[in-house]
């Protein structure tokens, strides 16, 4: 099997992220994609941060529709920071023989060097793409050549840019401004529902 790996802190999961999904499951032919909630990213510091059942309860509410996208909390039964290192060991431990296919930001792609192990995990599996910003496409052309110069183990797909962010949906909800178009119907009834990032 061909499976996806899709992290992040999904704080709240909104449209872009949903799309991304559409985009890979798609483009790679993916059998299963597999969304995982960090508990503690280790690259950023945010603020507001929604209980890890919550943003578990809004992932499933996204994705319900999605017969082969499930979503997993092992990164969330874990303490401290979430080092993806040790969520694909995991998961190769669970499926030795299939393909895995790591999904992230190109924000983070741009900075994958940094990451702990970030060798090994290129061992893994393959490493997958997608500008996050006009103009960034080039930028993780470059980067991708200095990473893995036989290009054999990155992908970068040149997709449409959705330009926003869960920060930014957080400012607008304690705005109280429309999200309708922003999150997914269900996402967007949980939060008014749980009062998320109201009081934060």
């Amino acid at each position: 099997m061909k499976i996806g790996i899709f992290g992040g802190t999904f704080n709240p999961v909104h449209n872009g992220h949903v799309k991304l999904a559409k985009l890979y499951l798609e483009q790679l032919k993916l059998d299963k994609l597999i969304v995982i909630p960090a508990n503690i990213p280790p690259h950023k510091e945010v603020l507001c941060m929604a209980n890890g059942e919550d943003r578990i309860n809004m992932l499933n509410l996204a994705f319900d529709a999605f017969s082969n996208v499930t979503v997993s909390d092992i990164e969330l039964k874990t303490e401290g920071k979430s080092y993806t290192i040790n969520t694909v060991n995991a998961l190769k431990e669970k499926y030795p023989n299939d393909e895995l296919y790591l999904i992230v930001g190109g924000d983070m792609f741009l900075y994958f060097e940094k990451w702990k192990d970030y060798k090994k995990l290129l061992s893994l599996c393959k490493l997958c793409a997608a500008p996050r910003e006009n103009g960034e496409y080039v930028k993780l052309k470059e980067y991708q050549k200095k990473i893995d110069p036989n290009l054999k183990n990155t992908i970068i797909f040149d997709s449409e840019v959705y330009v926003m962010s869960s920060s930014e949906i957080r400012e607008k909800i304690i705005n109280s401004d429309d999200l309708s178009d922003l999150v997914p119907k269900k996402v967007l009834q949980y939060i008014i529902q749980k009062g998320l990032y109201k009081n934060d």
